[in-house]
């Protein structure tokens, strides 16, 4: 190859302008690539934007070899040229320099070290360890050439790009279909919540693919550790079932705990619906009607219901009071800090269920709200009574207009009758 190479190099430095060759020499990687047809080129014009390029660094750190050497000297073995690595070689590759902590500080002290430890314990890791290099290496995800820093907006690693990057493998049915494993993950995560979150709100804390899953480590998670997983963010929500009953159930069963009722890529905004005896909701799947399952279910959401129902009648009535001029910033207040925590509380709740654990948290809300909605009813009353009061002023108004009207068209009358005089 740097034989074959060589001779093009030195017609191309033959025919450029000295000035030029001065500048660029610098560098015979970049000089002779420049020069070379696609692909062979390309690599320079990626590197323009790549974060290693921002760093300092050029294709000798990766590559090897001479960049000061004119000739065929520039690619030896000797000088450490490594060429193209083969895709087994790539995590070490790049591990060369990502796995050095020492060396590594040097760019960015808080960048972790130990990515290729974690691929070597993913599923892509263990597979590529085993022959199959069709599994996703550090290229697969980062690239090759202009790779970008993660939060760069077009970084293939950048949150909002991720379930695409993933799913440029995990989506083909062809390329997975020895792998027997879904293909449509992708097409169900950007349906869920967590994508609403991340493309529609664009908050970027909202999960994707790595942050289940994990990056370089990435690993299905068991029925066992789903919880583990989910709880990282959920965190109140995996602490109470922890300590409910279905924990043991579905140990038992080796149900996977949150997706069960949950599922796993496509996860749809939760809601009270979710819940209780009736058709379609996530209870009934395995509690039948009758069954003292069925009954704790249908207790909490007729407790939440009823605290929904008393929730709107107060919000109504506040609403009302404020419409008539009425000040009641102060009653708003307690509503809003007192009431509505109290809803999201026994929301979560459930994930305990325990029945009569929702019931009392739902009694000391109801009490709550009906002394806001009590306080502004006064309101109203009082509203009410000063319209009333007001009617004997504007009717006594009113009264000594029309007589001051009637005065004025008497004197109206005499000054004509004078004036005939």
């Amino acid at each position: 190859m740097a034989l074959a190479l060589a001779p093009l190099l030195a017609a191309w430095v033959a025919m450029t302008p000295a000035r030029v060759v001065a500048a660029e020499t610098d560098d015979t990687c970049v000089l002779c690539h420049s020069a070379l047809p696609d692909p062979l080129n390309a690599p320079v014009e990626a590197m323009k934007r790549d974060i290693h390029t921002q760093k300092g660094l050029a294709c000798v750190d990766c590559h090897g070899g001479d960049a000061t050497a004119m000739d065929d000297t520039a690619m030896s073995p000797a000088k450490g040229f490594r060429g193209h690595p083969s895709r087994a070689d790539i995590p070490a590759f790049c591990g060369r320099c990502h796995a050095d902590g020492a060396y590594m500080r040097r760019f960015n002290p808080r960048l972790p070290t130990d990515q290729l430890q974690q691929y070597w314990t993913s599923v892509h890791g263990q597979r590529l360890q085993h022959g199959d290099e069709k599994v996703a290496t550090c290229v697969s995800c980062h690239g090759a050439h202009g790779i970008l820093a993660p939060d760069h907006a077009e970084s293939r690693v950048f949150p909002p790009n991720v379930s695409t990057t993933c799913g440029g493998c995990h989506s083909k049915a062809d390329y997975m279909a020895e792998y027997q494993i879904p293909t449509d993950q992708e097409e169900k995560y950007k349906n869920s919540v967590h994508a609403e979150m991340l493309f529609v709100q664009r908050d970027f804390s909202a999960p994707t693919c790595n942050d289940c899953h994990g990056n370089h480590g990435a690993f299905p998670p068991g029925a066992s550790s789903v919880a583990e997983v989910c709880g990282r963010c959920h965190v109140n929500n995996a602490v109470l079932f922890l300590k409910s009953p279905h924990r043991h159930a579905f140990d038992e069963r080796r149900l996977p705990e949150c997706v069960t009722c949950h599922s796993n890529h496509n996860i749809q905004r939760t809601t009270d619906a979710m819940l209780g005896g009736d058709a379609g909701t996530v209870c009934r799947r395995c509690h039948e009607n009758g069954s003292a399952g069925y009954e704790a279910a249908v207790a909490m959401r007729t407790a939440i219901d009823q605290l929904s129902t008393t929730m709107a009648h107060t919000q109504a009535m506040l609403t009302t009071a404020k419409t008539m001029g009425m000040e009641v910033s102060e009653e708003q207040y307690a509503f809003h800090e007192t009431v509505w925590p109290q809803l999201i509380k026994v929301r979560t709740e459930t994930h305990l269920g325990d029945a009569q654990g929702v019931v009392n948290i739902v009694g000391a809300a109801v009490d709550a709200a009906n002394a806001s909605e009590a306080s502004a009813q006064a309101t109203l009353a009082e509203a009410q009574a000063r319209r009333h009061h007001l009617f004997i002023p504007l009717a006594l108004i009113a009264v000594l207009m029309i007589l001051l009207r009637l005065k004025l068209r008497q004197m109206e009358g005499r000054h004509r009758d004078d004036g005939k005089a």
